[in-house]
């Protein structure tokens, strides 16, 4: 039997942005000492986690990315917000959010969803897409509120824009020394 593969479908993020992202988490990781911080090159967009997949149906579900792909024009998404799930009380996660193109991301990530589940019976996802890029997850309980007002300054991150053209099946790699991604095929939008 043939190894599965630990993947999920993304929007890969330019290195312009990451670096930005990188400055921002320097910022943040004077206030939050025990955190695990994102390496900038690893942040992305999820659209879909998919977990282990086995690899004789890749094919299949790249088949499924490239026909909704191919439904899309280039669009653009600007980045702004500083968040976490749950809230800043009991921050577990830390993100920047999408201000503008929420809803083309939102539309997107639900056409992927409904395509994998009809095509290949990939469990169809019920909770409410949000789109965010995440940056640090947080090993202890903190309480970020204090620092809330002082986060607005991420509200709007000026000329963080990404053009969205290209959607791809990212295969992630679990090592003691934190996430390994790489790309198994992108899929041009027409």
């Amino acid at each position: 039997m043939t190894q599965p593969i630990r993947c999920f479908i993304a929007i890969e993020i330019p290195e312009t942005i990451q670096n930005r992202l990188a400055r921002i988490q320097e910022t943040l990781r004077k206030q939050v000492q025990k955190a695990s911080w994102v390496k900038p090159n690893n942040v992305h967009l999820t659209l879909k986690f998919l977990g282990d997949v086995d690899p004789d149906n890749l094919e299949s579900i790249g088949e499924a990315i490239e026909g909704v792909a191919s439904r899309y024009r280039r669009f653009s998404l600007g980045i702004g917000g500083l968040g976490a799930f749950p809230n800043f009380a009991r921050p577990r996660v830390m993100w920047i959010g999408i201000k503008d193109g929420s809803g083309r991301v939102s539309s997107l990530a639900q056409d992927i969803n409904v395509a994998l589940n009809e095509c290949c019976g990939v469990s169809f996802d019920t909770k409410k897409f949000n789109p965010h890029l995440t940056i640090g997850r947080l090993k202890e309980r903190v309480d970020l509120r204090p620092y809330a007002n002082q986060y607005r300054q991420y509200d709007r991150i000026e000329g963080a824009e990404i053009k969205v053209d290209t959607i791809s099946l990212i295969q992630s790699q679990l090592h003691p020394t934190g996430a390994i991604y790489s790309t198994v095929q992108s899929y041009l939008f027409s």
